[in-house]
């Protein structure tokens, strides 16, 4: 009984681990890092990282990383980041992507800024005698890939519409290619929720992979919310196969066009 009762509690324990969520900068989520053999995006985006300047901008602050990666040396200057000197007409260039800069009036076609921010209410409904404004703020993965492509980058989308094995492992093994790849970056969306995080519907770059633990590592521009975090990579897949109103969440494959 007691040999039964060892056993029970060491596979729950091994069962619980495997779901837990490491922070990056601690001793298990360093020594992850550093033992991982699919970690080149780290080093590409870790120089470029930005938190999102406001609650919203989960999908501005993880494609200017990945704009700012690739095209870093050859940016002209952007007009969200110059600065006027007071009474001259001499600007102070920036040559790096920001988060203001990443919407504008192209983007705008796609999905106006207005109800990104939550400016606008998409609709209004009579309900209960009174009117009640609903919301769409923010960016589903559709939206954001195309608006990714207005910035002259090659976007490939897969939404998740399965949580299987054969999903499981296809998703690694395209995360340890591309994860090993220079060129090409991984921009995941799913239910922070369903990761133990406190964001809901969220976009952020993908920046490692460690085999020992299955896990990857999340470059989580919610700073406000969350640090960078390993997550197991099948909660992963659970999580981008949750929906966004009537659409599976996924993940993006982004490089030069």
């Amino acid at each position: 009984m007691l040999f039964r009762k060892s056993l029970f509690i060491t596979i729950f324990l091994i069962s619980n681990s495997a779901f837990a969520v490491e922070v990056w900068n601690k001793a298990e989520g360093l020594g992850r890092l550093s033992r991982s053999q699919f970690k080149n995006d780290f080093y590409q985006l870790a120089n470029f990282y930005q938190a999102q300047i406001n609650p919203l901008y989960c999908s501005a602050a993880s494609g200017v990383m990945i704009l700012n990666a690739l095209n870093y040396g050859e940016i002209s200057s952007q007009k969200a980041g110059e600065i006027a000197k007071h009474n001259s007409s001499e600007i102070i260039q920036f040559p790096l992507y920001t988060q203001r800069g990443f919407f504008n009036e192209e983007t705008d076609k796609i999905k106006p800024r207005t109800l990104i921010e939550m400016r606008e209410a998409k609709s209004s409904i009579f309900e209960n005698n009174e009117w009640h404004e609903t919301y769409d703020a923010g960016l589903s993965l559709s939206d954001f890939a195309k608006i990714l492509i207005t910035h002259n980058l090659k976007v490939e989308k897969t939404h998740m519409v399965r949580n299987d094995e054969k999903s499981i492992e296809k998703f690694r093994k395209i995360a340890k290619e591309i994860l090993a790849d220079s060129d090409h970056f991984i921009l995941s969306n799913f239910n922070g929720k369903i990761l133990e995080q406190k964001t809901n519907g969220h976009i952020a770059p993908l920046v490692a992979y460690d085999e020992i633990s299955d896990s990857v590592l999340i470059l989580d521009p919610a700073l406000h919310k969350n640090q960078w975090f390993w997550t197991p990579l099948p909660k992963l897949v659970e999580a981008m196969n949750s929906k966004d109103e009537e659409v599976y969440r996924g993940y993006l494959i982004v490089g030069k066009k």
